[in-house]
């Protein structure tokens, strides 16, 4: 059932997308209700599945991870066999994230591994498992992907976070794990509950939070809204591309950046060469979205084809 927000609900949901970690007073003067009304509408969020997580943006590539992609195309497949797959995707301790998608491939994962090798033997454990009900599967390498402020929401600030660039790798340790462990569950826990779950100290935790984010570790803290429950679609563009030379990337990458519509650019190695993440009320407004690109960029796009989310089991920048 799609949920109605008005345009309060819709001023929350863009504040918690800014910044998980506010509070329910911070929401409230900066929309102008009471803390209580921001109770009251934060719980109808609850009741009706509206946020799938609150989370921590971890730039895993400063902690020596790549990201890798995997799709797959099912064959010979019961439900229960593919819910089983799903639970394994879920349960593995190095995807990020595992979604149902509709198009050419049914299933789409992203995991971190720190070398080709140790991703090869994630890959390889799960196809010795299930080989049979695969028909077809995809690799790619991420090479960087900058993730964008959900500008349609309403009015906010545009924001670009990207992971994949090379960097000094920074050594987590076990006080440093035990924090991020408990914010992947939930961004917006108190510092209160917080000390009972890791057994530290509050002002341990405030140091270390504030040493993640100065080093950059922690960028942001966002939502992950339950698209679907909001009448939102949410589709990945990819490209083949032709004549793609630094200047043509510089120039479609600042395209999208500006795009209100765009979440996400993936610049990939493997056999395309960009996705791009659009979340829109329909079809018709993506593919006006894509002509739009196709037209602009008709020099450098050698083939296309879309994909639709239709639901995310799983998003998590610190799995372990």
């Amino acid at each position: 059932m799609t949920i109605k927000l008005d345009l309060k609900d819709r001023k929350i949901l863009t504040l918690l997308d800014e910044d998980a970690r506010l509070s329910n007073s911070q929401i409230a003067k900066k929309v102008g209700l009471s803390k209580p009304a921001v109770e009251y509408r934060l719980k109808r969020f609850d009741n009706n599945n509206i946020i799938f997580s609150y989370y921590p943006v971890i730039d895993f590539t400063k902690l020596g991870y790549s990201q890798y992609k995997i799709y797959f195309k099912f064959q010979d497949i019961t439900l229960e066999d593919e819910k089983n797959i799903v639970d394994y995707w879920k349960n593995d301790k190095n995807s990020v994230w595992v979604a149902q998608i509709r198009g050419r491939w049914d299933l789409a994962i992203s995991l971190i591994a720190k070398s080709n090798f140790g991703f090869g033997k994630i890959l390889n454990d799960f196809m010795n498992k299930y080989s049979k009900f695969i028909l077809e599967k995809d690799v790619l390498l991420t090479e960087y992907s900058p993730i964008y402020a959900r500008q349609y929401l309403t009015e906010t600030k545009p924001s670009e976070f990207t992971y994949g660039i090379p960097s000094k790798i920074y050594e987590l340790d076990e006080t440093d794990a035990k924090i991020l462990k408990e914010l992947v569950n939930n961004a917006r826990i108190n510092i209160v509950e917080l000390a009972e779950k890791t057994d530290l100290t509050r002002d341990v935790i405030n140091y270390r939070l504030k040493k993640l984010i100065k080093e950059k570790i922690i960028v942001q803290y966002k939502c992950y809204p339950n698209l679907q429950n909001l009448g939102i679609n949410h589709y990945k563009l990819i490209f083949r591309t032709k004549n793609f030379d630094e200047q043509t990337e510089k120039q479609i990458k600042a395209y999208i950046a500006q795009h209100n519509k765009a979440t996400q650019f993936l610049k990939l190695i493997g056999s395309w060469d960009l996705e791009i993440e659009f979340e829109t009320e329909n079809e018709d407004e993506l593919y006006k979205i894509l002509n739009e690109i196709r037209k602009k960029f008709s020099n450098i796009i050698r083939d296309f084809d879309i994909l639709r989310i239709t639901e995310t089991y799983k998003y998590n920048y610190f799995p372990f």
